[in-house]
C-alpha cells in the first residue's frame, strides 16, 4: 500500500533515541540549506520541468516511498547538465561530479569518445541529409561488422533496445508459428508491455512465461511447454541480481539488497543453449544493456554461448539511438513462402537513420582495434584493484558498506540494518559522485577512467560515508526484527486499513 510517514516520524521510524532522530532533522535540514546556496540554477530548472514532464517527477523521487513525502521538501536530486568533461559532468551551476550513472548504460567508451564518434558520423552523413529507405555502403560495412560480432547472417536495425526487443520476439513467433515467450524472474526488456509480466505493466501478458533463473524446474517447463514456446528471453544482466528486479534506492528498506555475480550462470546458460536448440526454441539474448560492455562481443563473448537471436542498442549507436536485431535467415524472414497474405511486418521510420549508420560505423571501427581490446582488460584490472581497496578501506573506517562488481557494473551493500541507507545517495551527490535515479543499486564504470579517477570517487565515496555517520544516519538499530521489519509491517497494517477503510462507502 502506498502510505507517507509524516516528518514528525521521519527520524525515529527505527526506534532510535530522541538525540539521534534530532541530530538526523539537522543533518538534512543543513544539507537542504547548503543545497539552496550551491544549485540554484539546477533547482529552478527542475521545478520548471517537473511541471511538463512526468518522467522527472517520477524519476525525482529516489527513496523508499513512504519517506518521499518529506525527503522531497528537502532535497531535490535532479542534476541540469552543462557539459561533459572526462569522466565528470558539470552542472549549470558549475559543480564538477564523477559521473557513475553510465548514462542508463550507454556509456561504455567515455564522454569525450562519443563526440568524436558523432562529429565522425556526422562528416560520413551529412552530404546525405535526410534521405531514408536505401542502403549505402556505411551500412553494408556495419553489417558486415556486426554480422562478425554476433555470428549471425542477417541484420535488422531499429529505433530503440525497447523496439529491437519486440522486432526479435515478433520475428521468433512469425517464423516458429508459435506464440509463447519465457522470461525470467526479474529481467527487464525493455518498456513494452508485450514483455512486462511484473511491476509497472498495467496490462498482464498471457502470451508471456516467467520462470525462475538457474531452476532445473524451469527447463523442465520449457521442455514440456516445447510445442508451444516460441523464444526464451536472456537479459545477462540478471547474473549480477538472479530473479531479483534491478536494485534500487526506491526499494531499498534495509540492508537487504542481494546483488552479485552468480556462480556457475555460464553453465546454466550453456544448459539453457542446449536444450533450446534440442526443443527447436529460439534462444534470445537481450544485449541492449550488456553488449559491448562486459566484452567486444558482449555476453557471447564473455561466456561463450551463441544465442539464435541478439539484440543490441545503447553504445552501439555511438552516442546516437538505435536497436539491432541480428539472427539466422530462417528466423529474420519477413515473408512466408508458402502464403503470399502472411506477413512479418517490423518496420520504422527512422530504421538506419543515416547520421546514426554513421556514429555506429565510427564505433565499430574503434570497437575492433587491438587498442581497444587493451582497454577492457585494463578498465577490469583496475576495477578489482578499486572494489579491493575501497572495500578495505570502508572496514578500516568502520563504515557499514560494501562494493560488489560484475564486470564494469556495481553496486553498494550495506552490512547494517537500517532504514535509511537511501540517504547515502544524497551525500555522495553533495560530495560530487553523480548517480542515476536508483541510486547506489546500480553503477557504472566506463573504458577511459585511470586510476587517478579511481582514486577521486573513493576519496569522495569516503567523505560521504563520514557524512552519514556525523549525521547519525547509520546508528546502529537495536532488535532490528522489532524495529525496522515490525516498524515497517505495522506501517504498512495501518495504510492498508485506512486505504480500505476511505474506499468503503455504507449505503444509505
Amino acid at each position: 500500500p502506498k502510505y507517507t510517514i509524516s516528518e514528525e516520524n521521519f527520524s525515529d521510524c527505527d526506534g532510535c533515541s530522541k538525540e539521534v532522530a534530532m541530530a538526523r532533522k539537522n543533518a538534512i535540514s543543513e544539507l537542504s540549506e547548503k543545497w539552496k546556496a550551491k544549485y540554484p540554477k539546477c533547482h529552478e530548472f527542475s521545478v520548471e520541468l517537473k511541471k511538463m514532464i512526468s518522467d522527472l517527477r517520477f524519476t525525482s523521487s529516489r527513496c523508499f516511498p513512504a519517506f518521499n513525502g518529506v525527503v522531497n521538501q528537502y532535497l531535490d536530486p535532479s542534476m541540469a547538465l552543462d557539459r561533459t568533461e572526462g569522466v565528470d559532468v558539470v552542472d549549470l551551476d558549475g559543480n564538477s561530479s564523477i559521473d557513475i550513472s553510465g548514462s542508463y548504460g550507454v556509456n561504455v567508451c567515455g564522454y569525450e569518445k562519443y563526440k568524436d564518434f558523432i562529429e565522425d558520423g556526422w562528416s560520413k552523413a551529412k552530404n546525405q541529409g535526410l534521405f531514408l529507405g536505401s542502403l549505402d555502403n556505411t551500412v553494408l560495412d556495419n553489417i558486415a561488422r556486426l554480422r562478425k560480432i554476433s555470428g549471425h547472417d542477417e541484420v535488422s536495425f531499429h529505433m530503440s533496445g525497447t523496439e529491437a526487443v519486440m522486432a526479435a520476439v515478433r520475428c521468433a513467433r512469425y517464423n516458429l508459428k508459435k506464440k509463447l515467450c519465457v522470461t525470467f524472474g526479474g529481467a527487464y526488456h525493455g518498456w513494452w508491455d508485450g514483455m512486462q509480466p511484473v511491476v509497472g505493466n498495467e496490462r498482464l501478458p498471457n502470451d508471456v512465461l516467467c520462470l525462475k533463473d538457474m531452476s532445473a524446474l524451469s527447463l523442465k517447463v520449457i521442455s514440456a511447454r516445447r510445442n508451444e514456446i516460441a523464444a526464451v528471453l536472456i537479459n545477462p544482466l540478471q547474473c549480477f541480481h538472479l530473479n531479483q528486479s534491478p536494485p534500487s534506492d526506491v526499494v531499498l528498506k534495509t540492508n537487504d539488497r542481494k546483488v552479485g555475480p552468480t556462480p556457475g550462470y555460464k553453465e546454466w546458460l550453456q544448459e539453457l543453449q542446449k536444450l533450446c536448440k534440442d526443443c527447436g526454441v529460439a534462444l534470445i539474448f537481450d544485449e541492449v544493456y550488456t553488449g559491448f560492455r562486459l566484452h567486444p562481443r558482449g555476453a557471447q563473448g564473455a561466456y561463450d554461448v551463441k544465442a539464435d537471436i541478439v539484440c543490441y542498442g545503447k553504445t552501439l549507436g555511438g552516442g546516437l539511438p538505435i536497436g539491432v536485431v541480428c539472427g539466422p535467415k530462417d528466423l529474420m524472414a519477413r515473408g512466408d513462402s508458402k502464403k503470399a497474405a502472411r506477413v512479418n511486418y517490423v518496420i520504422g521510420t527512422f530504421a538506419g537513420h543515416p547520421f546514426v549508420m554513421g556514429t555506429m560505423n565510427a564505433f565499430l571501427r574503434w570497437l575492433e582495434t587491438p587498442e581497444t581490446f587493451g582497454l577492457y582488460h585494463k578498465m577490469h584490472t583496475n576495477i578489482d584493484t578499486f572494489i579491493s581497496n575501497a572495500n578495505k578501506a570502508f572496514l578500516e573506517k568502520d563504515y557499514p558498506i560494501k562494493l560488489v562488481n560484475w564486470f564494469s557494473v556495481f553496486s553498494i551493500l550495506y552490512t547494517l540494518p537500517g532504514r535509511y541507507h537511501w540517504m547515502f545517495q544524497y551525500y555522495l551527490k553533495d560530495e560530487g559522485v553523480n548517480l542515476s535515479w536508483v541510486g547506489t543499486g546500480r553503477l557504472l564504470f566506463s573504458l577511459n577512467w585511470e586510476k587517478s579517477d579511481y582514486d577521486r570517487l573513493l576519496d569522495r565515496i569516503l567523505r560521504a560515508c563520514e557524512a552519514m555517520k556525523q549525521g547519525r544516519w547509520w546508528e546502529p538499530v537495536s532488535n532490528p526484527n522489532k524495529n525496522i521489519k515490525g516498524n515497517l509491517m505495522m506501517e504498512m497494517g495501518k495504510a492498508t486499513l485506512k486505504n480500505a477503510m476511505s474506499s468503503f462507502s455504507p449505503q444509505a
